[in-house]
């Protein structure tokens, strides 16, 4: 079996910030709330909707409150994921050259429709062995199940794998599967105090950490 390359989508990808912010502000908007900045918006991504309205809309003391603020969320989101959203460069590319090579997957918190929209549009969907996203495993990242699926999805090996992503969760759920961990410098995630065996300032840079650990 061959390994796979397990890819974050938002800020390891792609560039989401702005579509997300928008998103977020709509919301807050039917809740009677002001506009807040990319930069808030942006620390409070990384952790699945539910955890993201529940910081961005505070108050939200009952389930239905908090349900009602990720559909509204998510409402807003389908109509604007692909304002602004793009690759990050290098990243359809790199993708192709290591495909020969690597099984390739999209493993993320996001609603998984949304994520395949988005890699279908852009026009990388084609190029993933799976795609995993929020909602197809009980648990989030920085779980492991949601990577253990697409590596079963993909009849990969996990012996030489890696999980590629810009924030804490990706390099948490890297070591719960014991996998490799590469944490991407210049997305907008944090890595805080997670192990990472490898750290790529651009994407492209990945085709030398994977060559050189193979």
């Amino acid at each position: 079996m061959m390994p796979m390359l397990i890819f974050d989508l938002d800020g390891t990808l792609i560039d989401s910030r702005a579509d997300l912010a928008k998103a977020v502000n709509l919301a807050r908007a039917d809740f009677g709330l002001t506009t807040l900045s990319l930069d808030d918006v942006v620390s409070m991504v990384g952790d699945g909707v539910y955890n993201l309205m529940r910081r961005a809309v505070p108050g939200l003391a009952k389930p239905e409150d908090v349900e009602k603020a990720v559909a509204a969320m998510q409402r807003h989101y389908r109509e604007h994921l692909l304002d602004e959203t793009c690759l990050y460069p290098g990243v359809a590319e790199t993708l192709a050259a290591l495909k020969s090579d690597w099984r390739l997957a999209v493993v993320t918190n996001k609603p998984e429709a949304a994520a395949r929209h988005i890699c279908d549009a852009l026009g990388i969907g084609d190029l993933l062995d799976a795609l995993v996203g929020g909602g197809r495993c009980p648990h989030l990242k920085p779980r492991p199940e949601p990577l253990l699926l697409a590596l079963e999805m993909a009849d990969a090996s996990a012996v030489g794998s890696w999980m590629i992503g810009d924030h804490r969760t990706d390099l948490g759920s890297a070591a719960a599967a014991d996998l490799k961990a590469c944490f991407c410098a210049y997305g907008f995630g944090v890595q805080d105090d997670q192990r990472a065996d490898a750290v790529i300032q651009s994407f492209p840079d990945l085709l030398k950490v994977v060559n050189r650990a193979s």
